[in-house]
């Protein structure tokens, strides 16, 4: 064992100090707590966060379409199409969701819709 003196000498004398400042910011914490409950975010003057309040989306209505083998398999290739651009999966609702959106959000898309069902034009 050496005999040297150390080289540099560590206060944590502040350390402790500090960690007691800390800790009095979080005295309303407890175990059982959620970290999204707004509290853990006490600020010094001792307010906390609000609690963000959750919307209940509606209930989306149910419908049956019926579609005939070709139009089926080409929802079925869009689908696949999309999953493999997008990253992740498309449901083929999310798909007839986002068509009608789109219809009713651009008069060429609408333009276009009422073309092709159009009887008269359509053979």
């Amino acid at each position: 064992m050496s005999s040297k003196k150390n080289d540099f000498e560590v206060s944590t004398g502040g350390v402790n100090a500090l960690l007691t400042s800390l800790s009095d910011r979080f005295s309303g914490e407890t175990a059982d707590q959620k970290p999204s409950d707004g509290t853990t975010a006490q600020r010094w003057n001792g307010t906390t966060a609000a609690v963000p309040a959750q919307q209940e989306s509606p209930k989306p209505s149910k419908y049956t379409l019926l579609l005939d083998q070709d139009d089926a398999l080409t929802l079925d290739q869009l689908a696949l199409t999309l999953r493999r651009r997008t990253g992740r999966p498309v449901d083929k609702s999310e798909i007839l969701r986002a068509l009608i959106r789109l219809a009713a959000a651009d008069d060429q898309v609408a333009e276009h819709l009422a073309r092709a069902l159009d009887r008269r034009t359509t053979s």
